[in-house]
């Protein structure tokens, strides 16, 4: 045997054995380098299209939240009418039941939360909401709630709309 076929041999049987066994000090690792990139080029498009749908994800999060603010103010603008309305109504002398004042002011507390929810800053009907209250508490002083006759009846000289 000559000195180039042990070389051959040598390299054959080492070539045999790195197809098979990886060392891990050596860095260069060709079959999984080769593999890794064989599955990189097959998963490319899933991974695009992972991509495109966690954007997609994103921006459906996004509007859903937007949304639920946007309902919020809705709901806000909904009771500060439904406020407005019972204050002018009391302004005008009607009388209202202590149920309707509880669910005034029941209106207001939901109010108040959905400022947060909102990040807006009360001020808007302040004033008429403690008109509304003050209305209630004299009521309240002088047990003089609505609590029959005609809807909306007023009497002159009682708490109401004084």
């Amino acid at each position: 045997m000559s000195i180039g076929e042990i070389v051959a041999a040598i390299s054959g049987g080492a070539l045999f054995l790195g197809t098979f066994i990886e060392v891990s000090k050596i860095k260069i690792n060709p079959w999984s380098s080769l593999f890794g990139w064989i599955g990189n080029k097959m998963m490319a498009s899933v991974k695009e299209e992972m991509k495109e749908l966690r954007k997609e994800q994103e921006e459906i999060a996004k509007r859903q939240e937007e949304l639920a603010i946007q309902r919020a103010i809705d709901a806000a603008d909904n009771i500060k009418a439904e406020i407005f309305n019972f204050y002018n109504e009391c302004q005008r002398g009607q009388r209202h039941s202590e149920g309707e004042f509880n669910y005034i002011i029941q209106q207001n507390e939901k109010y108040e939360e959905l400022l947060k929810v909102t990040n807006d800053p009360n001020g808007v009907y302040e004033a008429e909401y403690e008109y509304i209250l003050k209305i209630y508490h004299k009521c309240q002083e002088e047990k003089d709630f609505y609590v029959g006759g005609e809807p909306g009846e007023a009497k002159q000289g009682r708490a109401q709309g004084a």
